[in-house]
């Protein structure tokens, strides 16, 4: 009997979470180099959050389309990251969210917000956003959202695609790197 070659698609499709995938991305992880590979190994960060974590992950695409178009006012983005992270910079029009915040202080200060909206949580590359989300999905829902998303590869993919970021004195090209190991997954500007 022959058997077929294993094609890497087929662990990525999203449904199958078993231990052979987590391995599989945990190995390719470690053999990447970083510094040279930022977008390969964003990728599998990528393809491992969206194993980890149960939740829509919309692509900067489809976000930078809907923000380009009239629908931009039918999303509302949350930015989970420390607060110097965001003073740096930070997709235009997001809110800062302390990754700290209850759900239950979530929905205190943004509920009302948040009802008819689509919500994009992001943060560096998306696993506080993610967990964060998952935290406050019933909450935001109950509150009348009516999607909640996290933004795949968070503003490290964002950038690295060419999309625009802002701070308190308008346009800049400065990110924060989260730490000189993360930082590796920025491409340079």
């Amino acid at each position: 009997m022959v058997r077929k070659p294993v094609v890497l698609r087929r662990y990525f499709d999203g449904k199958s979470g078993n231990w052979k995938t987590v391995v599989l991305i945990s190995l390719l992880l470690l053999a990447c180099p970083r510094p040279s590979q930022a977008q390969f190994s964003l990728w599998l960060v990528e393809k491992r959050l969206d194993l980890k974590y149960p939740v829509n992950h919309m692509k900067h695409e489809v976000l930078a389309e809907a923000l380009a178009s009239n629908r931009d006012s039918d999303f509302l983005l949350f930015d989970i990251r420390a607060r110097e992270e965001y003073d740096v910079s930070r997709i235009d029009g997001a809110v800062w969210v302390d990754p700290e915040m209850s759900e239950e202080e979530f929905i205190k200060t943004y509920g009302g917000a948040v009802k008819g909206k689509h919500l994009v949580f992001y943060c560096s590359v998306g696993d506080r956003s993610s967990r964060f989300l998952m935290q406050v999905l019933d909450p935001a829902l109950a509150a009348g959202a009516l999607s909640l998303s996290n933004l795949r590869g968070g503003i490290f993919r964002w950038v690295n695609e060419d999309h625009p970021v802002v701070n308190q004195n308008g346009k800049t090209d400065a990110v924060h790197p989260y730490d000189e190991e993360w930082g590796k997954l920025l491409k340079k500007r």
